[in-house]
């Protein structure tokens, strides 16, 4: 429904009917930097988020502002700048403990020629969780059997019962919501796992502000409390609500993106070698070293992947908290929704050349292509796009969302990306069990990877 409104609106603003609510969509790069452009108070990312996560119900009663403010910033601190400065530090055991992941996920499966057939989706899922949990929480509680079950299975219950609490009429929405709540086992295992050791923290800060020697922890739970304002230092609890909200961010969006990308390493398999020979000529120590900004063969595949197969056919949404009106006359009304045409735009001509087919390497700078295949100018030739662009680039797409807005754990998540496929990639030869199979399924604007898709692994020490 989305994609035929855009191809009729041709460039213009188009309007799309919800059962909850009507969004202006709007497709073009100067609608999209107005929309950037418009104050918080005007124009809220987090009223949307609010309300499509419904984070009273589904995150144990956390009550989101509208409007994000400097209590905002903590988060942002946190993932753009400690997070991602600690990523050498980081990427040396993430990627041990996803080697380790792999190799164990494939040992209850039937061996057959020497190959395992396994579903892949819910492998994915559950490296993502494991390194993510790590680096969130520490590594007590990533080993946490209970814990971690209940953390995976947060992610699909929040977005089911939201899903649901959104479309009920507003007058019996508190009512049904509470016993939705009431029933969410994997958000109360989460809550009542992490108060106790954000408890313990804030301790440990007052106890060094006296002068004892305290211990030194590396994790998002320390760089929220520590980033957190200080003339209203947060509590245990807001501290708890904020990762929890960071978590399921962190987990739905990067498992299924490095999902479509593994499909597509199969769909394409005449990639694979040069990425291989990219990964393994580079090694894992600069890549670790770098926070994960090389392998920029593996960046662009990631990118082009990302761009046929979106996880979502809508980005940029923002909920109007007060009238707002584009330069061409086009208006929302407080409580209306605008968002940006992210899936038409990237397959749109006007933007991208030849946007039906799959190029992988169609973001790298010329010069890195005309070194790696020097004695293959049609590889360069045929993958050029323009100018080079990064998988965390947000100037040119918006899986990231868009400008000031844009997701500040980008690097983290482009470097797990990496790691993950980077590992299928050299211990693996694979291929889909079934290639003509559907791999995905729609629900509203979320496009998701069926879990039931399998993929023929073939270790590669047993060539």
């Amino acid at each position: 429904m989305i994609q035929e409104a855009y191809e009729k609106a041709d460039g213009n603003p188009f309007w799309i009917e919800a059962p909850e609510n009507r969004y202006l969509v709007v497709s073009s790069w100067d609608h999209i930097k107005e929309i950037d452009a418009a104050s918080e108070d005007v124009l809220s990312l987090q009223a949307a988020a609010k309300e499509i996560l419904q984070p009273r119900y589904t995150m144990q009663n956390f009550n989101w502002f509208d409007r994000k403010g400097a209590d905002g910033m903590p988060l942002v601190r946190t993932l753009r700048t400690l997070l991602t400065n600690h990523l050498p530090d980081i990427l040396p055991d993430l990627r041990r403990s996803m080697s380790v992941l792999l190799d164990r996920a494939q040992s209850p499966q039937p061996v057959v020629n020497g190959s395992y057939i396994s579903p892949v989706f819910p492998i994915i899922i559950e490296a993502i969780s494991l390194t993510n949990a790590a680096a969130f929480f520490g590594s007590e509680l990533s080993h946490d059997k209970k814990f971690m079950a209940g953390a995976i299975g947060f992610i699909e219950q929040t977005l089911l019962a939201a899903e649901a609490i959104r479309v009920l009429p507003k007058a019996i929405a508190p009512f049904i919501g509470g016993m939705i709540a009431r029933n969410l086992g994997s958000g109360k295992t989460i809550y009542d796992a992490l108060i106790p050791i954000a408890e313990e923290r804030l301790e440990e800060r007052a106890r060094k502000k006296l002068g004892h020697v305290v211990p030194e922890h590396h994790d998002c739970i320390q760089w929220v409390m520590e980033c957190s304002p200080r003339s209203k230092p947060w509590s245990a609890e807001r501290i708890v609500h904020e990762l929890m909200a960071l978590w399921f961010g962190s987990v739905h969006i990067t498992s299924t993106t490095a999902c479509f990308a593994l499909h597509h390493l199969c769909l394409h398999p005449e990639y694979i070698e040069p990425l291989r020979d990219e990964i393994e000529s580079t090694g894992w120590a600069q890549f670790e070293q770098s926070g994960g900004k090389t392998f920029p063969l593996l960046d662009s595949f990631m990118k082009e992947s990302a761009r046929i197969n979106p996880v979502e056919s809508v980005s940029s949404r923002r909920m109007a908290l007060k009238p707002f009106e584009l330069s061409d006359g086009s208006r929302v009304e407080a409580g209306e929704w605008i968002c940006t045409a992210a899936r038409g735009m990237m397959l749109d001509a006007r933007y991208y050349t030849a946007p039906q087919e799959f190029q992988g390497f169609r973001f790298v700078d010329p010069s890195v292509l005309e070194k790696k295949f020097p004695s293959h100018p049609g590889v360069v030739a045929s993958q050029l796009q323009g100018t080079p662009s990064n998988f965390t680039d947000i100037g040119d797409w918006q899986l990231w969302g868009t400008g000031r807005s844009a997701c500040p754990g980008r690097f983290y998540a482009t470097a797990v990306m990496k790691t993950l496929l980077a590992l299928f990639i050299t211990k693996y030869d694979m291929q889909l069990e079934e290639k003509a199979a559907t791999r995905y399924f729609a629900w509203r604007t979320f496009i998701y990877p069926y879990a039931s898709t399998k993929m023929i692994l073939r270790p590669r020490a047993a060539l």
